[in-house]
């Protein structure tokens, strides 16, 4: 994940000072005027409760919208919450499709999650999941 945007540098910095409200309201501030990368930031920072309580909810909200965005990240996030149930509905399919989109844009923790998720779904339903993954990537 890059951090073009001065105000997003402002907030990993914040972060990584363990300055988590500072962070939290920058990137908010930000991924409301829609910057794909504060949208995902901030998903994790309410997936991790970083100077807000933990809220799945919220967090799934966020990675929706940087993972249609194409953020690798969130993808990943997004595919997470739904193997996990956490946010969601437990949803494999769902998860497959989103660790899939991670994957071809180089989310390597994805990859290691695909492993996990495959025993448990059908060939018929993997190559459902990848024809869809592949045809929406192409979109965005």
């Amino acid at each position: 994940m890059t951090t073009e945007d001065p105000m997003l540098r402002r907030a990993v910095t914040a972060l990584e000072k363990g300055d988590f409200e500072t962070s939290f309201v920058l990137t908010e501030a930000l991924a409301i005027d829609g910057d794909a990368l504060a949208q995902h930031f901030l998903g994790w920072h309410y997936h991790k409760g970083l100077g807000i309580p933990v809220d799945d909810i919220k967090a799934v909200f966020w990675w929706q919208l940087a993972a249609k965005q194409g953020i690798p990240e969130a993808q990943q996030g997004l595919g997470w919450a739904y193997e996990n149930g956490r946010g969601t509905d437990r949803d494999l399919e769902h998860a497959y499709y989103w660790y899939t989109r991670a994957v071809a844009g180089g989310d390597r923790t994805a990859r290691e999650s695909l492993m996990t998720i495959s025993p448990q779904l059908s060939s018929e339903q993997i190559k459902r999941v990848e024809q869809l993954a592949l045809e929406q990537a192409a979109e965005t």
